[in-house]
């Protein structure tokens, strides 16, 4: 029994007779029904007028046909095979109608693997699966799906060296596919021939209908590129259909040219630690007064115009993505040191002390360490994780000095890891993300967003951190310059860099820097110091309040003085030494300190006790109720060590009872109990 035959015997009259209207139109209705399953069969296992028929499918019905071929047995599951073509951007609606009108006209068939449980299948009978491949021309000279943007599709890979890109392109026979092949070059490498910007340019140059067969021959012979359906839905992404694909070595061979090439932009973009300082204020202010959330969970709109005022980060508010709060919260959340408890903002004290105890090198570490983790958000897809790598490597490699081509780095980028699906197992890891839970991953990814995505990431986390600087020219992002934190991190060398600080007597401090240690320093005149300018001279101006919040985060007064007296070439003005002697009095202290708590003393023993405390010169203070306090000394001992006076009172016959205490030896009779 043919795989067509057992589809067909599943299938009731009505539906045996809408197949049979679909595949022979001209002949006479059958009425028995064994008339019917035979002459269906007979066409389909013939694959007569197969071709004619696939030509009136739509694009998406070719896509849902050539998914489901291209799966283990011509079976895939309907969930993933709806999901692809919404990736693609088949509305619910289409993709619904697309589903039930190929199982209607007999293209695949819909059951479950079993009677009652598992998922829905769509599956293509053998002997029609055949016919199908041919008339879609899948499996001809492609080996796989990643081969169909590469030279590994060609019989012989073209020899680059003796004839480049634009050269081929001009070759070309036909002129305006040439210029269809200059427009793909410009995009990434990828044309959509559907777009109704290329629609508009064919129609106007008198073109109704490409010949997709004519020109994909041509293009192939010339070691240019191919047009037609290339499939990457395997690999989580998706091309428009029909696309004009210029062969990714190319692609690659160009970016490596034009990574390098000598770009002066107009504006520059830097931060410097404007976001770990950021970080810093944040976490003062909720440290102080955790902050409730609104019903909606969102961050208070006053308060969040009260902080933006005070972030360093506010000055880059044009260029980068989102509110410059809530992008900041985020890193603070991600890193573990605020936390959201029933909506109420709070600070993990443990995590913020050990933050705080990192010097300036490690912390980068460990929010590029984050930024590289990032696994969600409308700008991510799980092929970031791999192209973010590659990225790093390229930026090694090419940005060791100087400006680069910032789009030459991306198209780099994006050219090698479509270039190396097969060998980084691309598909496997889809497959396997597909079984887990994946509800928040997007797992097709549009061919063009692998570049955009790329992008925002190099600006809104790379540029953020410091690590890089971005130039613009004509308004446009042009060009990237590693700074000497960007280097370190990435594991190349820099060369040292001037660092110093100019204070005037009107405690403005002018800092002069490169470098990380510039960067580092920076870090620390923030804290107790307001920021007034950000050019390449930074102005920062102290102030009492600002010492206050530098000492409340942990900065001691005695520190600020080192600081600016190490980074300084001059020695300091007195009048800055006389304010940071005078604000540093004007902090209030609550001083701790351990004392012993006396308690349980009759009235006519109160005055003996007071008497020997005395004589041994103790400090104490008399509280009501006949109770004393030792201060400045501690019940708790160490080797079996008391308070020197306890030995008197117990040669005065006193017994002394330790709360909480496991004395060495005796116990006794006033209480004695830790206070601080």
């Amino acid at each position: 029994m043919s795989a067509v035959e057992n589809f067909l015997r599943g299938l009731r009259k009505a539906e045996l007779q809408t197949i049979h209207q679909f595949w022979l139109p001209g002949e006479s209705v059958q009425v028995r029904v064994e008339d019917l399953r035979y002459r269906i069969e007979e066409t389909l296992v013939s694959g007569e007028g197969i071709h004619e028929r696939v030509e009136r499918l739509s694009s998406t019905q070719k896509r849902l046909i050539q998914d489901v071929l291209s799966r283990p047995d011509s079976k895939a599951p309907v969930s993933e095979v709806q999901e692809g073509l919404a990736q693609c951007g088949a509305s619910r609606i289409e993709v619904e109608s697309t589903v039930r009108q190929l199982t209607e006209r007999g293209f695949v068939s819909r059951r479950r693997e079993k009677k009652t449980k598992g998922p829905e299948i769509l599956e293509i009978p053998k002997e029609l699966a055949s016919h199908l491949s041919k008339a879609l021309k899948i499996g001809e000279t492609v080996i796989s799906g990643a081969d169909g943007i590469s030279f590994r599709m060609l019989p012989e890979a073209p020899d680059m060296v003796a004839m480049g890109i634009e050269e081929r392109i001009q070759k070309l026979e036909d002129s305006l596919l040439a210029e269809l092949c200059m427009r793909a070059l410009r995009n990434r490498g990828v044309l959509d021939l559907d777009s109704d910007e290329i629609v508009e340019h064919l129609e106007s140059e008198g073109v109704e209908e490409i010949d997709e067969a004519a020109w994909a021959s041509m293009l192939e012979e010339a070691g240019v590129g191919t047009i037609g359906s290339v499939r990457l839905q395997d690999y989580g992404i998706t091309l428009p259909e029909p696309s004009l694909v210029i062969f990714q070595e190319w692609m690659k061979a160009r970016s490596e040219a034009s990574i390098e090439q000598e770009v002066r932009p107009d504006v520059i973009l830097e931060s410097g630690v404007d976001l770990l300082i950021d970080i810093e204020r944040l976490t003062l202010h909720i440290e102080q007064e955790p902050i409730r959330l609104t019903r909606s969970g969102s961050f208070p709109k006053r308060l969040a115009e009260q902080l933006r005022r005070n972030f360093a980060m506010e000055r880059l508010t044009d260029h980068l993505e989102g509110d410059t709060v809530t992008r900041v919260l985020r890193v603070a959340m991600k890193l573990g040191l605020v936390e959201n408890f029933a909506g109420e903002l709070r600070i993990n004290d443990r995590r913020l002390e050990a933050w705080r105890g990192l010097d300036f090198r490690r912390k980068t570490e460990v929010v590029l360490q984050r930024f590289l983790e990032e696994s969600a958000g409308a700008r991510w897809s799980f092929h970031q994780e791999a192209m973010r790598s590659i990225l790093l490597d390229t930026l090694r490699e090419h940005a060791t000095e100087g400006w680069v081509n910032l789009d030459g780095v991306i198209d780099n980028v994006v050219s090698t890891y479509l270039l190396e699906l097969e060998e980084r197992e691309v598909s496997n890891l889809l497959r396997q993300r597909r079984e887990e839970d994946f509800s928040r991953d997007r797992l097709q990814c549009p061919v063009l967003r692998l570049g955009t995505d790329l992008a925002f990431w190099i600006v809104n986390r790379m540029l953020s951190l410091g690590m890089c600087e971005i130039g613009m020219l004509e308004g446009s992002l042009s060009s990237l310059m590693l700074t000497d934190l960007g280097r370190y991190l990435l594991g190349l060398e820099s060369s040292p860099a001037e660092c110093r600080v100019l204070v005037n007597p009107d405690f403005e401090i002018m800092l002069i820097t490169e470098g990380i240690e510039g960067m580092a320093l920076e870090l620390q005149l923030a804290r107790f110091s307001e920021r007034h300018s950000a050019e390449r001279i930074r102005r920062y101006r102290a102030t009492p309040e600002s010492m206050r919040l530098g000492v409340r985060a942990g900065f001691q007064v005695d520190e600020v003085r080192q600081v600016l007296e190490s980074a300084s070439d001059h020695p300091l003005p007195d009048p800055v030494i006389v304010a940071i002697r005078d604000w540093g009095r004007d902090v209030d202290w609550i001083q701790a300190s351990p004392a012993i708590h006396l308690s349980g003393l009759k009235p006519d023993r109160y005055k003996q006790l007071t008497d020997i405390l005395d004589e041994e010169k103790v400090n104490y203070l008399e509280l009501g109720r006949k109770e004393v306090f030792v201060t400045g000394q501690s019940a708790q001992f160490s080797k079996g060590q008391l308070p020197t006076f306890f030995d008197r009172l117990k040669e005065e016959g006193w017994l002394v009872r330790l709360d909480g205490i496991s004395p060495p030896d005796e116990r006794g009779g006033a209480d004695g109990r830790n206070g601080e």
